[in-house]
C-alpha cells in the first residue's frame, strides 16, 4: 500500500499491509494485440471485487481477528490476493479463520 496515497504530489512509498474482505466477484478481461492500445501481444487481466472488513480488531487472548461490519467495495489486481480465509459468526461479530501462516510456512517467495 502506498503510504502517501492521499498526497498525490508526494513520492510513492510502498509498504506491505494485510487486508481482510469478502470476495464478491472475479473479472477476467482479455485484450487482443492492438497498435491503437500499444499492445504487441494478447493480454489477460484478472480483477477481484472485494468488500472490505471494516476495522478488523485482533483479540489479544487468541490472536483471532474480529469485525462487526463490512466497508466499501475495492477492485484489485488478483495478483494482490495472497490467500482466501473463512469466517465464523460469534455473537454480533464475525471471527476470521485465517490459516495462511500454516499454509505459507514453507513458501519461499
Amino acid at each position: 500500500m502506498d503510504k502517501n496515497a492521499r498526497y498525490p504530489k508526494r513520492p510513492v512509498v510502498l509498504e506491505p499491509r494485510v487486508f481482510f474482505g469478502q470476495l464478491q466477484n472475479i473479472f477476467v478481461i482479455k485484450f487482443g494485440a492492438s497498435p491503437l492500445r500499444k499492445l504487441t501481444k494478447n493480454m489477460t487481466l484478472i480483477l477481484a471485487a472485494i468488500r472490505v472488513c471494516a476495522k478488523p480488531q485482533v483479540n489479544g487472548e487468541n490472536g483471532v481477528y474480529y469485525y462487526s461490519r463490512e466497508g466499501h467495495l475495492e477492485v484489485v489486481d488478483m495478483k494482490c490476493v495472497r490467500c482466501l480465509v473463512g469466517r465464523v459468526k460469534d455473537g454480533n461479530e464475525w471471527a476470521i479463520v485465517d490459516r495462511s501462516d500454516a499454509v505459507f510456512a514453507d513458501d519461499d517467495d
